[in-house]
This record gives C-alpha cells, structure tokens and sequence, in this order.
C-alpha cells in the first residue's frame, strides 16, 4: 500500500537523484543489476533513455553477474563491470572503492517504480552486432526448428510455467507432424526423450542462442522469460513466429504493451484462465505456433499405378506397409482439411477408399482435375484424352466451389503436394511459416541439387520471384544449386485468382497404351510470374523427399521410409 501511495504523491525518485547529479556537473553513473535478464529490455532500457534525457553526456555503468554480460552488451552506449561473486538471489554488494569512482552510484534500481511512465510509449530497442550471426554455426544445425524454453528459469513465480506433461503432449505431435525442435535454456532439466528433439539447454550463450534463432528457427514457444523480453525487443529484422504462454498478462511484454521493433515478427500469446497455464490447451499452442489455423492441403492424386506395375490409383500402392495415401494422411491433423485431386481415371476407386476407411478420421474432399488432348507421334490428335497435367488444379479447384467454400470457414492458405512422396508432410509447418513470414504468393519447397536430379526442374531467382526451369531448357555451362521438390504453399486469394488465368500448354512425350504419344500438359510453376513475391525453403533430402516414380525407385523409398520411421 505505501509503495502505491509513494508512486502517486512522492517526486520521482531517480529522476530527483538525476536532476541533482546534473546540477553537480556529475556525468558518471554506476547503477548495479543482480535480477533479470529480460528486465535489460522491459526496465533498464527506458532508465537508459532517461538518464542521457536528464543527464547529458552521462557515461553509463551497470555492474552485474557473469552470466548478463551478453545481455548488456546489447543496451547500446553503456559499459559493463563483471563482479565475479555475485549470483541471482543473493546479496550484491558494490564495493566503497568503487563507489568511489562514479558521481552517482544506484545500488539497487527499481525500474518497475522509477520508470512506469515508459509502458505503453517506449519501444525497447536491442541491438544486435551481424558480426554475431555465423555464432550458430558451431552447433552443426541443419534445416529449419521450432524454438522451445520449457520453464522461465525465475526463483519466483512458478505459476509461469506450463505444465510438464503439455509440453511432453507438445512434443510427441510435433514428432508426429515431423517438426524438429530446438531445447534451449540454462538449466538442463526435465529430460525429454524425443528423436525430434535437440536438448541446446545450458550449452549455449545468450548471443550463441539469438543467433540460432535468427538464422535456425522459424517459430518459437516461450514462457514469460528474459528470453522472450530480448528476442521480442530485438533491433533487426527477421522472419519469426513468437508464441508466448501468460498465466498472469499483467507482466513481461504483454504489461509493456509496445510493438516489437522487428516488423517481420508475428506475436501470439496466449492467456490462461484463472492465471492456471494449465488452461491453455496444446492445440491452441500448435495452432499459433506454426500458423496452421486456417490451412489446407490438396493432394495430387490422378495417377494410376501403371509404371508401378500396379493396376489402381496410384495412391494405392502399398510400400512399408501401409498405402502412399495412408502415409500422407497420417501426417495431418484431424481439425484441418484435405482435398484430393483425382481423375475421371481413378475418381471412383479412391472416393471407396477413403469411404471404406471412414476418411482416416480426417475431412476429407475431393475434385476431378481436366482432361486433355492426346496427339500421335506426328502430332495429330488421337481419339483419347489423359490428365492435363498438375497445373490444372487452380481451375479444377475452383470450378469444384473448393475454393469459395474453403473461404467461408476462414481459410487463407493451401499447400499442394503429390501422391508419389510419402514423405511429404501436407501441413510442413516450415514451408507454411516461409509463406507467413515473407508475406509470399507462393513458397517453394526445394532441396540441394544432386548429380542424380538431372531430370528434375531447378530454382532460378528473380529478384522477389522464383522460377523453375524443366531440365531440359538448363543451360550446361552453368551450376544450379538447388532443385524442385514439388511441394508448395500458396495464399488461398492468389491460388483462387490463378483458377481465371488461362496457363500454356506443355507438349510431353509421354507412353500411352503401348503407344508414343505427345501429352498437353499444364505446369502448376507457370503460375508464379503472376506472383508478387515467390519464395523458397531448402529441406534436407532424407526427411523430406523420397518419390516413387517407377520400380527402379521401390528400394530407394522403403529405405527412406524405414529411416524416418
């Protein structure tokens, strides 16, 4: 009570101990910190601010304990003493001959009192050295993670923690889903056991650990923590989803109530009820951690079996126990649609399918894809029509009322993948956050291109726009890095605009029956010089991409299959 009565009748007290100095001709400032990290950002920051406000020419010390001396490296325009005995939680004494260096001396600091004026007006700004970037490389990270911190590591205040056994449900579905995961923190305990799991926890600095996350990490989930202060208040810009948990929202950012000064960052908190964290649900998590509320996933699906030596579509061939659409459907969640292309070929014997297997639980749609024309060897058209190729599921799509009935309940993006990779995951959360975060038309999956991908397309940049150039139009005196895995995400607006867009036709030899024939093919590719911005997402082979093209290919995917598993 007396400490809320001082606030509204007594004078500011730091600023009073400014004013003084500054009449003084004072300039030296020693202020000594024992308590959080995250306070740098939401406390220390603004009485920065003030004292070069109210002191000009201040020289600023802060004397603190080891383990802040990344942290304030960050404040920009202070020095930092180490006191090398000083610990959280015990008593911090700031030795006389010390003291006796500096015009004023701030023992004990109390931002949340002396600076309540900031909240809501001042930005924290952290400032971040791109000399610090290449610090992620020691750890031999490779691919994109979720960042997670499963406790606030505080000696108060227990009530900020999620409980374990969420985060453990967490964990398990995001092996499902394939989600990699990157543990960080100081301390190393509880132990999880994951095989998605990365434990970086009390291995890592805290500029070793910023760095990771800007140049390894797509999304993260933290608690009220110093970490989620510094990567929220960080000076640079960088693609990142930022989910926090809040049993009590009066606290950390969410009471600082300011933007993050990194545009490209997307916040989600979420807040319990009755300040129980066990309220917060592990959907909700998932839900706005990887951006997956209002998606969707088309599967291409038209193809027999033919090549395979199996009579069906080719959805239904069996590899590694299980069929290629079973595969594919045990990757997506229950709550978020599926809509399968087939053709006038195996439209029937697939809807039976999935009707005999109750849909896999899952809502499942379907549409036909086109048919075109078939021409003979000489070009001259035949009497039989074939699938018009991949391109043609914008204007199946939307010709079907997918498209405006996927709007209605809310949905914005799709991803289209192909039957013939089992392991594709329809609802990649690295391939949706690119599409998020790069305010993206379209997101190309893609991997590093290997001697064995010379029938595969590549990616050639374009300034904000990607293409790919079919194999057979590469240049051979030039290298290509990188090739067309075929899994992409698109906005559902544009996907739906590209339905009214007439797309040339490809001629592609192809056998038919026993015969040559030249097939008219649409490319689903062709749609992205209508794109504002296409981007790109470098996958790791092993866990992303291994097709079944024809029998040749059987061994290599049950291998890669038996991997994964």
């Amino acid at each position: 009570m007396f400490r809320t009565l001082a606030r509204i009748f007594l004078p500011n007290k730091f600023d009073w101990m400014l004013k003084r100095t500054a009449r003084k001709g004072g300039k030296k400032i020693l202020l000594g910190w024992n308590r959080g990290l995250g306070d740098i950002a939401l406390g220390l920051y603004a009485m920065v601010q003030r004292i070069r406000e109210l002191v000009p020419g201040a020289e600023i010390t802060f004397i603190t304990r080891e383990n802040l001396r990344d942290g304030f490296s960050m404040l920009e325009g202070v020095k930092t003493i180490i006191a090398p005995d000083w610990k959280r939680g015990s008593p911090a004494k700031i030795e006389e001959s010390l003291k006796k260096q500096f015009d004023l001396v701030i023992e004990k600091p109390s931002p949340t009192d002396w600076v309540r004026w900031q909240r809501g007006k001042v930005v924290p700004k952290i400032k971040w050295d791109n000399l610090h970037d290449p610090l992620h490389e020691k750890f031999n990270l490779s691919g994109m993670y979720v960042g997670v911190q499963v406790s606030a590591e505080t000696n108060y205040g227990l009530w900020r923690n999620w409980p374990l056994d969420k985060w453990q449900e967490l964990f398990d579905r995001l092996e499902k889903m394939g989600v990699n995961v990157l543990l960080f923190g100081f301390g190393d305990e509880p132990k999880f056991k994951n095989a998605n799991i990365t434990d970086l926890r009390g291995k890592t600095t805290l500029l070793e650990l910023l760095s990771i996350i800007k140049n390894r990490v797509y999304a993260l989930v933290l608690p009220d923590s110093g970490v989620s202060s510094m990567v929220y208040y960080l000076d640079e810009s960088f693609p990142i989803r930022l989910t926090t948990l809040w049993a009590d929202p009066n606290h950390g950012i969410l009471k600082q109530n300011v933007a993050s000064p990194n545009l490209k960052l997307v916040h989600s908190p979420l807040i319990s009820e009755k300040r129980d964290l066990s309220t917060v649900s592990v959907d909700a998590v998932i839900g706005e951690l990887l951006g997956l509320k209002n998606c969707a996933a088309i599967l291409l699906a038209g193809g027999q079996g033919t090549r395979l030596g199996y009579q069906g579509p080719k959805g239904l061939f069996p590899i590694g126990g299980k069929t290629l659409f079973k595969w594919i459907c045990d990757k997506i969640p229950n709550h978020l649609p599926l809509a399968i292309m087939t053709s006038p070929l195996n439209h029937e014997e697939t809807v039976s399918y999935f009707r005999d297997n109750g849909n896999f639980g899952l809502d499942v749609h379907f549409f036909q894809q086109e048919m075109g024309p078939v021409l003979d060897e000489e070009k001259r058209p035949l009497d039989m029509l074939s699938p018009n190729g991949n391109g043609s599921v914008f204007r199946s799509f939307v010709k079907s009322g997918l498209a405006e009935q996927f709007a209605k309940r809310g949905i914005d993006l799709v991803t289209v993948n192909y039957i013939d990779n089992p392991l594709c995951n329809p609802f990649d959360p690295a391939l949706i956050a690119t599409l998020l975060l790069q305010n993206a038309d379209v997101a190309v999956q893609c991997i590093e291109r290997a001697p064995s991908d010379r029938t595969m397309g590549v990616l050639v940049e374009n300034g904000e726009r990607i293409q790919i150039v079919e194999y057979t139009d590469l240049d051979p005196r030039k290298e290509y890095k990188y090739a067309y895995s075929g899994q992409l995400a698109f906005t559902l607006p544009f996907f739906s605009r590209m339905g009214e867009v007439k797309l040339p036709i490809h001629w592609v030899r192809k056998t038919m029956d026993g015969l040559q024939v030249w097939k008219g093919e649409e490319f689903i590719f062709d749609v992205f010089p209508h794109a504002k911005k296409v981007k790109s997402l470098c996958v790791r082979r092993e866990t992303h991409y291994a097709p079944i093209k024809g029998p040749e290919s059987i061994e290599m995917v049950q291998n890669s299959l038996r991997v994964k598993v």
